[in-house]
This record gives structure tokens, sequence and C-alpha cells, in this order.
């Protein structure tokens, strides 16, 4: 193009489009890390397009033009939380060998996370308790996310007993809920009792779990009772 030349009119509107988008996506991004803030403190039910005018100096009519409505905000929060999550827990954990250095590496990770949210909240547990019992788009939202979360860690218990790291009588789905179960009563009692070490028993309850489930000594099949060591008869009544 000679020196003098002009940029014709559609390549100059071309880049003006360009701008407008890259700072659209700037400003979206911007609004979603005070809406993921304000989530984390009083819960996905708690945003609001005026409370997130304020927090991140809009109007209510920009941040509406953004999302178009305070459930699709609400929808947008949980998938930027769920993209954070995959990016800070999954994808790391998934590039350990498969089998129980991968499950491994998934728990541990998910510890990590859930340890940095002592203070501030995780959204798929405080968002569980806010929409368990409200059917809605933001519920399907939420409960897909976990349920997506749920199907790695599946795949990971389930790898682990294909390779023989694991029992073959192994209940994936049985392991899956025990390994929830951790995590659910170290958000508990971390955040709500503050119990000192609570984030050491989680890791020593994950090891239980899975001494459980590697252990080749006989142990009673489902709906078998545990044989009962005989009674010293300290405790027994007349």
């Amino acid at each position: 193009m000679p020196h003098d030349a002009k940029p014709a009119p559609e390549a100059v509107r071309e880049r003006g489009r360009a701008g407008a988008a890259h700072k659209g996506q700037q400003t979206r991004a911007t609004i979603l890390d005070a809406a993921l803030s304000l989530a984390s403190s009083m819960g996905i039910e708690g945003l609001s397009l005026g409370a997130l005018a304020e927090v991140t100096g809009m109007s209510k009519s920009g941040v509406f033009a953004h999302f178009g409505s305070r459930e699709e905000l609400q929808i947008s929060v949980i998938r930027e939380y769920h993209e954070r999550f995959e990016e800070e827990v999954f994808r790391p954990a998934i590039q350990q060998p498969r089998g129980m250095p991968r499950l491994r590496a998934l728990f541990d990770r998910w510890i990590a996370r859930v340890a940095t949210e002592i203070d501030s909240g995780c959204i798929y547990i405080s968002g569980a308790v806010e929409f368990d019992d409200r059917p809605g788009p933001v519920r399907d939202a939420l409960a897909g996310m976990v349920l997506m979360w749920h199907g790695a860690l599946n795949r990971a218990i389930q790898q682990a007993v294909d390779l023989g790291h694991l029992r073959p009588d192994t209940d994936a789905m049985q392991m899956l809920f025990e390994i929830h179960g951790l995590i659910l009563s170290l958000h508990h009692d971390a955040r709500f009792l503050r119990t000192p070490g609570a984030i050491d028993r989680a890791h020593t309850g994950f090891e239980r779990v899975i001494q459980y489930y590697t252990l080749d000594a006989a142990r009673p099949s489902p709906g078998q009772a545990a044989p009962q060591a005989a009674s010293s008869g300290v405790l027994q009544t007349s």
C-alpha cells in the first residue's frame, strides 16, 4: 500500500468492530470476576445486576447489556467457576498416569482448592444448599457442572480398577460417594466449625478409603453383617 494511501472504509470498520469486541470481552471478564467474588461471599442467589453495578462502577444497564438477565448472570458465574475449577484441579491432575496416580492427584488438588475457599466458600457446595429444592435453569446448570466433575472422578476410579490398582469388585460410585463425603465434611468442619486439622483429617480419610478398596483381606459383602468380637461383659446389663 502506498504511504499516502488510506485504509479502505471496510477495513477501518472491521478493526473498529474487533476492538469493540475485545473491549466487550474484557468488560465481561471484569464483571464475572466481581460476580464470582460476590457469589462466594453472598451466594449465587445474592447476585444482582444492581450489586454488580455498584461493585464494578458500571450502570445497571451496562451490566444488563452483557448478560440480559439476572438468571443468565447466575448461570454465567457457575460456568466461569467450573472453568476455573477445571483449570486448577482437573487439567493438571489428568497429566498424571491413569490409575491411582491420577486419582490421588484429583483428590489432592480438590483438597487444595477447598482449602483456599475456606474463608470465601465453595460455590458447588453453597449453591447446592441454595438450589437443592428450587428447580430451574440455574439449578440445572449447577447440577450439570457437579455431575460433570463426578463423571471425571468416576472414570478415574474405574481406570484404577481396570489397571489393577483397586480391587476388581470395587463399586466406583460407592467409592466416589465416600470421597465426596470427605470433601463435604472438610468444608463443614473447616468453614463452619473452624476445626483445627480438618485438612489433615480429610487426607487421612482418603488413605483409609484407598486402603479399604485395595486390601485383599476378606470383608463382609454388601448386606452381610460384620463379625462381632466377643463381649467382655463390661457393658452388659442384667
